[in-house]
């Protein structure tokens, strides 16, 4: 009897694994990641390693952009991160500049080649000119994109300021490199869900959450190496409590959409070309409002080896 019982416990564990791999969700993740540049943004590198150890997710490509650094540098930084991740995934270089759009690059190929294969949502990291491209170039290939999540968009009271006064302003980075793009992609039939930079600014690191990763050793150790000059500009110069890591709540919205405060709103594009995020008119979209407190510590779990 026992050993029928311990018979039955590991079949119905390998059918629970096997139900996991199979309900988990194929992505695809577009970055221009620029981890380990001095005082670069390094949300990419934590969004990228969290979505690599999801279980709830299956990263089947990844794409480079340019953005917070020049193509040769973020494709270059994504690969290392790949390999320092444990990941067997290749970083497929796209766009070099917004002046690329429409131009089929390996970033278009490798995403249309997936797309024939499943379905899968899209991670938009950086600037939209590779998904702009893509949906120019294969427009029957659109439907098979389940959902967008982009950083980008921004409700009309939000400044994007920082510190003391919010005197540190930045701007709606993915939107201002290629304008183009965003609003090829809005204009297309896609889902879409935004992860506005005044919502995902509020997911940040402290010192101490990077001497735990570093304790971790292996990728959190990676991670956190290449992250203390950038904690250093957001507490010294910005003058916040901390640093944000705003492109690792896109991939909490892909994994654990439960944590996330997600409402249905309108965007239109105000005079100064900003995509603004009200209640109601315009092209719909899923909007990111905020998020749990525990959202901060299922990223750290996830990204810290055990």
């Amino acid at each position: 009897m026992r050993k029928l019982f311990q018979r039955g416990a590991l079949l119905g564990g390998f059918f629970l694994l096997a139900a996991t791999a199979t309900a988990a969700r194929a992505v695809w993740i577009d970055t221009d990641l620029s981890l380990g540049s001095p005082l670069r943004e390094v949300d990419d590198g934590y969004a990228l390693l969290l979505a690599l150890r999801a279980p709830e997710l299956r990263v089947v490509g990844v794409s480079t952009s340019y953005g917070n650094a020049p193509l040769p540098g973020t494709t270059a930084r994504t690969r290392k991160s790949l390999g320092a991740f444990g990941s067997a995934l290749r970083a497929h270089p796209g766009a070099a500049s917004p002046n690329e759009l429409d131009r089929a690059t390996a970033a278009t190929a490798a995403l249309s080649a997936a797309l024939r294969k499943e379905k899968l949502t899209y991670l938009a990291l950086g600037p939209l000119t590779n998904l702009a491209t893509f949906l120019q170039l294969h427009p029957e290939q659109a439907a098979r994109i389940d959902e967008v999540v982009m950083i980008a968009g921004k409700t009309p009271a939000a400044t994007l300021g920082f510190g003391p006064d919010e005197k540190f302003r930045i701007h709606d980075a993915n939107l201002v490199k290629d304008p183009a793009a965003v609003r090829a992609v809005l204009a297309s039939r896609l889902s879409i869900l935004l992860v506005p930079v005044e919502t995902s600014s509020r997911l940040m690191i402290h010192a101490d959450d990077l001497q735990r990763l570093e304790q971790s050793g292996g990728a959190g150790l990676y991670l956190a190496k290449r992250s203390r000059a950038w904690l250093w500009f957001w507490t010294h110069v910005a003058r916040t409590r901390g640093g944000p890591i705003f492109d690792a709540l896109a991939v909490v919205a892909a994994a654990q959409p439960k944590l996330l405060q997600i409402e249905v709103r309108g965007t239109s594009f105000d005079e100064n070309g900003q995509l603004i995020v009200r209640q109601r008119g315009g092209r719909e979209v899923r909007f990111c409002s905020g998020f749990e407190p525990a959202t901060k510590r299922f990223v750290l779990d996830r990204l810290m080896d055990r």
